[in-house]
């Protein structure tokens, strides 16, 4: 074989096990995860403009997710903790608001699978006062592949260790289909 085609190979191979990497996809179908999206703290204290999706809260209640669905979500958050433990920080306390967040994001997530909410708008304007980040992944069936997946990813790895953010909340919305959608939402 001639230099130019092993070479190809390669190349070809290497930008297959980076995409199969970066989209987190299995034996079971697609999965996968989108770049982060991270507010500073100064950001979210000093935006003169304050959203509040108070129509997709209201329609959205965190206390109505199947509790299969919510128990997967409570042991990814300790697994979140766990990571951040072993990197010597402390634990993100589990916010009711930021729950109300993840159930509106999660749900969107299955209609347009993106850092920008169906509407247009930036993923932080359910309520701007309080997201300061965002990890998405879809199509992991369990806590343990999903927080894998997003410790796998430097950006999502990133999110999941930053210091500054002490809240967090997971949810999950299963499509018609059985595909589940992860929103994770940080705040400070």
């Amino acid at each position: 074989m001639n230099k130019k085609v092993i070479a190809g190979i390669a190349v070809g191979g290497l930008l297959a096990v980076s995409a199969a990497a970066y989209f987190g996809l299995n034996g079971s179908g697609a999965s996968g995860l989108l770049p982060v999206a991270t507010r500073s703290i100064a950001e979210v204290q000093n935006q003169e403009v304050f959203y509040l999706d108070s129509e997709a809260v209201a329609l959205s209640n965190a206390s109505d997710v199947d509790t299969g669905l919510r128990a997967e979500a409570l042991e990814a958050y300790n697994q979140v903790n766990d990571e951040r433990a072993a990197a010597g920080l402390d634990g993100l306390k589990w916010d009711q608001n930021l729950e109300t967040v993840c159930s509106v994001r999660a749900k969107e997530c299955s209609q347009k699978f993106s850092h920008t909410r169906p509407s247009g708008q930036p993923w932080y304007t359910v309520n701007s006062k309080i997201q300061g980040g965002e990890n998405l992944a879809f199509g992991f069936d369990s806590a343990t592949d999903c927080v894998d997946a997003w410790m796998n990813s430097p950006t999502h790895r990133d999110n999941i260790l930053y210091d500054e953010f002490d809240k967090v909340a997971i949810g999950i919305y299963q499509d018609d289909d059985g595909t589940c959608y992860w929103a994770q939402e940080y705040g400070y």
